[in-house]
């Protein structure tokens, strides 16, 4: 079902759009709402955003607070693997993150995750 994040994406980059899944569309649009978007670049499909960090030497396996981070489910660590992403908003002492996420059960949520972590995307 389409809702703000899909619209707005369709609106910059086609109708095809409208209801693609939209975890990386969030963090797109954040950016933009931000005013970072140029620093983060714009991507609907993960692999390829994060093929274009690792591209920009942006890429690292690290987490920091504000970094994107890039999951897959199936445990992989392959970039063409990646099927989910979010936002790091705290690393904690354990080891864990807390992220903030597009697409989680269908609507924006704050998560903690520990697992299934590919690398993250350091824009800043």
């Amino acid at each position: 079902m389409p809702n703000k994040y899909t619209r707005w994406y369709s609106k910059l980059k086609g109708s095809e759009y409208l209801y693609a899944e939209w975890c990386a569309i969030f963090l797109a649009w954040s950016a933009e709402k931000a005013h970072v978007r140029a620093k983060t670049g714009t991507a609907a499909y993960t692999p390829a955003w994060a093929a274009w960090f690792a591209k920009n030497g942006k890429w690292g396996t690290k987490p920091k607070r504000g970094s994107m981070v890039f999951f897959d489910w199936k445990g992989g660590k392959s970039r063409s693997g990646i099927d989910h992403v979010g936002i790091v908003e705290k690393v904690h002492s354990d080891g864990t993150i807390t992220t903030i996420e597009g697409n989680h059960s269908n609507t924006v949520a704050r998560v903690k995750r520990a697992a299934s972590i590919v690398g993250y995307g350091h824009w800043a």
